[in-house]
């Protein structure tokens, strides 16, 4: 018998004795070759992903909120009202004070010589002109005896102011518009109950229904 032959039945007899450690050889090899080509079809599909999303164009989240143009606008700010002017009273004549305010008191009237209040003050002035005391409206114009020839001007905040014993009867209309330093008229004796004291301005200040000393609201101009 050959050489040849005696190896191919030692080979054979090697193949009938070890033939399944070769079968479990070639399960693990072929285990091996499948999970090898999963992987690497796995990364080539990785990879063609990644190079189809570095070419795409990054599209900008629409503005929801619409931007500036769309943002509502502000309303339009109010102009504030401009502030009401400040009411002051000034002095109704040029002249100084003959007889005092005394309405919580009552003083002797040098014409007739009985004891009363006084609801106002009595000033007297060379030029005898009498002006109104704050910009207002009339809300009387009249006269008698003991009155005298007056007219009364209504203002702001409930402010009145009368003025009594006008030489004549003052030739303003009820309704009519008043502003401060408007001659209204000029003193004299025609307050009967006042005709001692001579050409004079009774000058009344209320507020509210109420009697108030002119002095104190005079004060305001100087506030």
């Amino acid at each position: 018998m050959s050489k040849f032959s005696v190896a191919m039945k030692r080979f054979g007899g090697f193949l009938k004795r070890n033939a399944f450690y070769f079968l479990i050889v070639l399960c693990i090899a072929s285990v091996a070759t499948v999970i090898a080509l999963a992987v690497t079809r796995n990364n080539v599909s990785k990879d063609a992903n990644l190079s189809a999303g570095d070419n795409q164009t990054i599209q900008p989240e629409p503005d929801l909120g619409g931007g500036e143009q769309n943002k509502p606008q502000e309303e339009d700010k109010k102009p504030e009202d401009p502030p009401a002017p400040v009411l002051t009273f000034k002095m109704p004549c040029t002249g100084t004070m003959k007889v005092e305010y005394a309405h919580d008191q009552i003083i002797q009237s040098s014409t007739f010589g009985h004891w009363a209040t006084h609801e106002g003050i009595d000033f007297v002035s060379d030029d005898l002109n009498i002006y109104a005391s704050a910009d207002g409206v009339v809300k009387e114009v009249d006269g008698d005896a003991l009155e005298g020839n007056y007219v009364v001007i209504e203002h702001a905040d409930g402010y009145v102011t009368v003025y009594k014993s006008l030489a004549d009867m003052c030739a303003l209309k009820v309704g009519a518009k008043v502003t401060q330093g408007q001659l209204l008229g000029q003193m004299s004796i025609s307050q009967g109950e006042e005709t001692a004291v001579g050409p004079h301005l009774h000058f009344e200040v209320w507020k509210n229904g109420e009697s108030v000393n002119p002095l104190d609201v005079l004060l305001l101009e100087e506030k």
